[in-house]
């Protein structure tokens, strides 16, 4: 394993959930916040989230904030970018909702949209993930255990169903988007059928030593999953789920990304980030910067070899390459 130094640091006003870089310009990335405030006593104020711009240089400043947003329902759990409109991005965020922002590559800004209130405010949004076959379907997950497929054309929930009895904490479609996988703090990986609407697989009790916090799908039915366990594994889905490797990957493994060619990138909380190389899950590089939990990780769309990643307690967004 080949340790790795950030190029790039900069520390943000507030505390960074997720990062993306813009899917129309790689050199701005667009950071999720996250604000708790114990002692507020309204849902309004209890919970904050801004979304924040930078801009990625050459320069030895290297990161500048361009803007700082608050977000529309509260603090930020997730976001991605649109795979058709390259300027849209979809935020999870914790009043019950989803929000819609765009982002201006050439202004160097971002605005709100639109926001689906379709949820009651208690309940956290907690991962969306835009459909492979239809740009216009979201999933999402949410701190009641329940999962919903959006239409985002329409503005409303397509199908939605509770397959945790604890938070679901991600969610994937498969490559063809015809199944839907979700992972929940109740330690299970769940697989849902979307056109005949049912449950095809759930992994059994035990599979997981704690909550399935990432879901990666791959070819021929294949799927990683990363848990609270601090571990990676790798299941087969013809016929019974069954896990046919692992690795201990260190912290808790909170994102799994595709690097592109045979990388995967993993977001490690309090481990950090690591390059897993997907023939035989050996660890190839290691991020090793952060001072508290690691959420946030993407890949540079044109440069896959330099990746974005943040630590939450200390506001730090880093650059780093390997």
């Amino acid at each position: 394993m080949t340790p790795v130094a950030s190029t790039h640091t900069a520390f943000t006003a507030s505390p960074p959930s997720c990062i993306s870089f813009s899917a129309l310009d790689p050199t701005l990335l667009v950071v999720g916040t996250y604000t708790l405030d114990e002692s507020a006593t309204t849902l309004e104020t209890k919970k904050r989230g801004t979304l924040d711009l930078y801009r990625l240089s050459c320069a030895a400043a290297g990161l500048t904030r361009l803007q700082s947003l608050p977000t529309a329902m509260g603090a930020v759990l997730d976001l991605k970018f649109s795979p058709r409109e390259k300027d849209l991005v979809a935020v999870a965020e914790s009043r019950g909702a989803v929000s819609l922002y765009r982002v201006d590559a050439a202004a160097g800004s971002v605005a709100h949209e639109a926001t689906l209130a379709l949820f009651p405010p208690e309940i956290l949004v907690l991962a969306l993930t835009f459909s492979p076959a239809d740009a216009d379907v979201l999933a999402v997950t949410m701190s009641d255990g329940g999962v919903a497929v959006l239409d985002l054309a329409k503005g409303e929930t397509r199908y939605a169903y509770t397959p945790h009895m604890l938070e679901a904490w991600t969610s994937e479609f498969s490559r063809d988007g015809k199944k839907l996988f979700s992972g929940g703090d109740d330690s299970v990986m769940v697989v849902h059928d979307l056109e005949a609407q049912m449950e095809v697989g759930r992994s059994r009790r035990g599979a997981h030593g704690a909550g399935v916090t990432a879901i990666l799908a791959q070819e021929d039915d294949g799927v990683w999953s990363g848990s609270y366990d601090e571990t990676l594994r790798v299941w087969d889905l013809r016929g019974r789920m069954t896990a046919m490797d692992e690795k201990r990957l260190g912290g808790g493994v909170w994102r799994l990304l595709e690097m592109g060619g045979d990388r995967v990138l993993a977001s490690c909380m309090h481990a950090g980030a690591r390059v897993v190389r997907k023939k035989d899950l050996e660890v190839v590089a290691a991020w090793e910067e952060n001072e508290s939990m690691n959420y946030g990780g993407h890949v540079h769309l044109d440069t896959p070899e330099v990746v974005a990643s943040c630590s939450f307690y200390d506001k730090r967004l880093c650059i780093w390459s390997i």
